[in-house]
């Protein structure tokens, strides 16, 4: 997928074309999509506590092998019948057949289902991460999987430093490239476990390695969560319970997920959809591990060109030089 904008924070759209959508607040966006006619959204179901289960953990997901099998494709395979998104967790949907296997002809209500279904993904985060596509190709009734990386998109869906991605203006932003896959996993420090603070210095080299490579570089605060939610929601869904709480991510699942587009074989599904709060709340200590803040709301010029907000030298790099 391309799991990775939150609710709460702005959101300023631009596409290639120039041509400028402003969405106030992600309420308001939901309230604009839904005078249009769209098809219904509906809700995550709730975790409801009991006495001997107060709060909400990971459980087992059972896979019906016989109707959602595995079944690779990528994007263009089959003389380009089928199509696929640079977004794994997208992928794996169509890879196992909770969404058309084709990855063509996707309705926004098959996709949030799915995406609920399988990685309780929560309605909130999945309004801004999946329905601005269909919002920027004029709301469509279906999308085809490669509309998550085109011109359209660039910036608001398709994020500048991806970490398995290039950047679209640098080349293919599809398909993974194993560089910077392998560069990922080179910062566990245990070998087994990539924690949040692994994965914000890995964010901070692919800040640097996107403005060193793409003239076209802008990174302000929309960019930065676009960029950081990757991770983060990547965390939320598939953290496990380990030593890092329930949001131990295992380098195993990690590789299962970009490698083949799959459901990890040990995959827990959350009882609590990952909500944009959780997000939001994963969001800002990774750059506070950089060492700086998402400003919210975006200010006026967010998406100026020249933009950065990142700083080159990161935080926890001046901690060891002193």
């Amino acid at each position: 997928m391309n799991f990775f904008a939150f609710l709460g924070a702005l959101l300023s759209c631009s596409t290639q074309s120039a041509a400028r959508i402003d969405w106030p607040f992600a309420v308001d966006f939901h309230q604009r999509v839904l005078e249009k006619g769209s098809p219904g959204f509906g809700v995550n179901e709730p975790f409801i506590p009991t006495p001997s289960h107060i709060l909400p953990e990971k459980k087992d997901f059972f896979i019906d092998e016989n109707v959602n099998y595995y079944e690779r494709f990528f994007n263009g395979s089959h003389n380009g019948e089928y199509r696929r998104s640079s977004c794994p967790a997208i992928n794996a949907l169509a890879n196992r057949g909770y969404i058309n296997r084709s990855g063509r002809n996707v309705s926004y209500t098959d996709l949030a289902h799915a995406v609920r279904r399988v990685w309780n993904f929560g309605d909130d985060n999945s309004m801004l991460v999946l329905a601005p596509t269909f919002a920027m190709h004029g709301w469509p009734e279906t999308i085809d999987l490669d509309n998550f990386n085109d011109d359209l998109v660039q910036y608001v869906i398709n994020c500048p430093a991806a970490p398995t991605r290039n950047d679209r203006v640098v080349g293919d932003n599809v398909n993974i490239n194993m560089t910077l896959f392998e560069s990922l996993l080179s910062f566990s420090k245990d070998g087994v476990t990539l924690t949040l603070e692994d994965l914000a210095e890995h964010h901070h080299l692919r800040h640097n390695q996107s403005k060193a490579e793409n003239p076209n570089f802008v990174f302000g605060n929309q960019g930065a969560i676009c960029s950081l939610a990757q991770y983060t929601n990547m965390v939320g869904v598939l953290g496990r319970k380990g030593k890092h709480g329930w949001t131990t991510l295992y380098m195993d699942d990690v590789k299962t997920f970009y490698l083949d587009e799959d459901i990890p074989k040990n995959y827990q599904r959350r009882e609590m959809a990952h909500y944009s709060p959780e997000s939001n709340a994963f969001v800002d200590r990774m750059a506070h591990h950089v060492g700086y803040a998402i400003q919210r709301p975006f200010p006026e010029g967010d998406q100026d060109p020249g933009r950065d907000i990142c700083p080159m030298k990161a935080r926890f790099q001046r901690a060891k030089c002193d």
